[in-house]
């Protein structure tokens, strides 16, 4: 007796193609093509599965309900027919199935789709340098998605999306390759990745890097010419100011070649282009000395960031080893570096003693060591020194420009400076009470020197905080305008600050402001693409105008320049959250817990994603801790609240909004989270009601309006509508 067929796999990346237990099902078995196209259609779905009308409506958009009700029947037994040959009677068959008015793919054993495996993958290397995993991920990638189908728009998205995520796995890899000196591995992925977009400037700038960096000065230029082709033919655009200088940097010889072999076959004269500078540890026994250690180390972070040719590790991503004795190889390692720098501060009365150490990750071997003993009024000096010195033992061959870069000062009033360091040692710590502190350090920096930038910077970024989501300690409007005036003021004195960019357009997006806040993020990507920041917050301008795949790559680019970074961790989960990707969501959230248990912000996004998926009780668990975590922090009640209405619990969502609103009488309470239990509860008046309020006060959530799924109930009342005009999301 033949045995049942158990395993279904199907490729739909490259060329489509279908296996029944190994066996390859041949192409002549589908003898129409409605029946094929039935079964791509259930493999692109998150479960597999679509309910018969949209089947008819996508499937036979111009016939009658009758004839493609008709059409819909023959389809679904001739492609059960193709997997099964031999099937006698339709109920029996194993991977096309019907249930009440829904049609399913599915299998008794495995049921395998090459692009769910894709995606999967991917996600599971976020933040990962494991060069074995990424090239894992990429051998499952043979082609566009159903190439074959390129005109059918029901296939369109998911192309697209699936598309980018290849593109950004190819980024990566060019990244690790170059990372490890392996400069033609990187080259040959670059060239992949063109081929795929080409019109991608970036990509075009980095084969350029390369080839002149690989002593092809020629290719260096041809790849310049076969950009400026590209872009005037595809774009009509002409190359950016970026990619301009580094064609001229070339041309007279700045970008001098370095060895392109890699690390095990180097000599000891090529450049070593990747770092992870650790906070400095303050040596002395003033705790109050603190915010000195980790200015100077975030000074020297900064300063060495702008260096095109030199990848560092960002901030919030080495302050997660503070205070522990690091193995400087392993921990190298891990983040994906070629180098260490470790070192102590001492700070005694006017005296400054600072040790250093730079380490080679690959040997452990010490590259440098130096012990400084000066005037703390020599502070500057001191942190040029050390960050030029860097740059000779990491043996990097510096243009003019670049050594404009490290020797510039934002002030030369080194009070002005302590106090701007202990500005930001305040903000890093993010709770209202630090970040109101951090203001009042700023301020007096800005009093020893009405022209310093950063200081105003400090002072934008602060006003923005305690006005946006999270912490949402002011009135938005009253924090956000204060904001503004700071970061503008930061322009007019320095234009070329990526940070002040960032934070204007930050501001842009709460002004409801797109267009302005799309240019400036771009302005800061391109005064400096290494920073962070700027890539998360662009994140989330694309998904709240609906550019989700878009949102996608900048949240992982942020990601690997910041991979500890709690927010930014958490962040991409909410972005899958929002991109309703809800079992990825689950994944990076629960990763970014096991980094902190305690960060409540992840808890609340993990509560959102099972209260889509239904799993009431543990989205409501998850919310529990968030407050427990934050003190009754406000989108904590309010999340709590939704997830009560939603389940039923309709009082517990009344006590919900009764506290609420016994914290508003002392507390900042955005209308935005009351809107959300009223939508909960089915009260649909009064959720427009808080919504509007919402968009008046210009409330920090109001901005996810057209993407949160809390909001799906309200989407088809013509008040809605006019909300979305209200924020020109219409």
């Amino acid at each position: 007796m033949p045995r049942n067929p158990s395993s279904l796999e199907i490729h739909l990346l490259g060329l489509f193609r279908i296996s029944v237990d190994g066996r390859a099902v041949e192409e002549r078995r589908f003898t129409r093509r409605k029946p094929k196209q039935l079964i791509k259609l259930l493999a692109l779905q998150s479960h597999h599965q679509l309910h018969r009308e949209q089947l008819m409506d996508l499937l036979w958009p111009d016939s009658d309900p009758e004839a493609a009700g008709n059409n819909l029947h023959k389809a679904i037994h001739m492609a059960r027919h193709a997997l099964e040959p031999s099937l006698k009677s339709v109920a029996d068959s194993h991977f096309i199935l019907t249930q009440e008015q829904h049609v399913m793919l599915r299998a008794p054993g495995t049921l395998w789709i090459d692009v769910d495996e894709f995606e999967k993958v991917v996600a599971d290397t976020n933040g990962s340098n494991d060069l074995k995993a990424l090239e894992a991920a990429l051998a499952l990638y043979e082609g566009d998605l159903l190439a074959e189908d390129l005109y059918e728009d029901w296939a369109a998205a998911r192309r697209e999306q699936v598309r980018n995520a290849y593109q950004e796995l190819l980024t990566r890899l060019a990244r690790l390759h170059e990372s490890r000196g392996e400069h033609k591995l990187a080259i040959g992925r670059l060239k992949e990745l063109a081929t795929s977009d080409s019109s991608n400037e970036e990509t075009h700038r980095q084969l350029m890097r390369l080839y002149a960096l690989n002593g092809n000065k020629h290719q260096a230029l041809k790849q310049y010419q076969v950009c400026i082709d590209v872009l005037k033919k595809e774009l009509g655009e002409e190359p950016e100011r970026a990619t301009r200088e580094l064609h001229q940097q070339i041309i007279s010889g700045q970008l001098a070649p370095v060895s392109s072999l890699s690390n095990a076959e180097r000599g000891g004269d090529s450049a070593i282009n990747s770092l992870a500078i650790f906070p400095l540890v303050n040596a002395g026994s003033d705790p109050n000395a603190e915010y000195l250690s980790d200015g100077i180390t975030e000074s020297i972070i900064n300063s060495l960031s702008q260096l095109p040719q030199l990848k560092v590790m960002a901030r919030s991503t080495v302050v997660r080893y503070k205070g522990e004795e690091i193995d400087a190889r392993e921990v190298g390692t891990k983040l994906g570096v070629r180098a260490v720098l470790t070192g102590r501060v001492l700070y005694r009365a006017d005296a400054l003693n600072i040790q250093t150490e730079l380490v080679d990750v690959r040997d452990g071997s010490q590259l440098w060591g130096e012990q400084y003993n000066r005037s703390s009024s020599d502070i500057f000096e001191l942190q040029e020194e050390i960050a030029r010195e860097i740059t000779e033992k990491l043996r990097l061959r510096l243009s003019g420009a670049d050594k404009g870069r490290l020797a510039k000062r934002y002030t030369e009033n080194t009070e002005a400076y302590r106090l701007y360091l202990k500005g930001r040692y305040f903000w890093s710590k993010r709770t209202p009470e630090t970040v109101v502190k951090s203001l009042e350090y700023f301020q007096r920096a800005i009093d020893r020197d009405s022209n310093y930038a950063l200081a105003y910077v400090g002072l934008a970024d602060s006003y923005t905080k305690l006005g946006d989501v999270g912490l949402a300690v002011l009135p938005p409007r009253q924090a956000f305008s204060q904001a503004k005036v700071a970061a503008v003021r930061a322009l007019e004195i320095d234009g070329t600050l990526a940070e002040a960019h960032t934070s204007l357009a930050h501001l842009h997006l709460h002004d409801y402001e797109w267009l302005e806040a799309e240019r400036e993020f771009k302005c800061a990507n391109e005064l400096n693409p290494n920073y962070a920041t700027t890539h998360h917050w662009y994140a989330y301008l694309l998904l709240m105008v609906g550019r989700l795949d878009e949102a996608m790559i900048e949240i992982a680019q942020a990601l690997e320049l910041d991979p500890l970074s709690l927010p930014i961790n958490a962040d991409y989960g909410e972005i899958l959250y929002f991109a309703r990707r809800y079992d990825q969501a689950i994944k990076q959230l629960r990763k970014t817990l096991e980094m902190d248990p305690h960060f409540y912000p992840a808890h609340i996004d993990l509560g959102r994603v099972y209260e889509e998926k239904q799993m009431y009780v543990e989205s409501i668990t998850e919310f529990q801790k968030a407050r427990d975590l934050s003190g009754d922090n406000a989108d904590a009640l309010a999340a709590l609240g939704h997830a009560y209405a939603v389940s039923g619990e309709k009082e517990k969502a009344l006590a919900m909004l009764a506290r609420l609103d016994e914290l508003s009488k002392t507390n900042y309470v955005s209308p935005y989270g009351v809107a959300t239990v009223y939508a909960g509860l089915g009260e649909k008046a009064k959720a427009f009601e808080w919504l509007r309020r919402a968009s008046a006060e210009h409330a920090g959530w109001v901005v996810y309006l057209k993407v949160d799924p809390k909001l799906d109930s309200l989407r088809q009342d013509r008040r809605f509508k006019d909300l979305l005009r209200s924020v020109r999301q219409d």
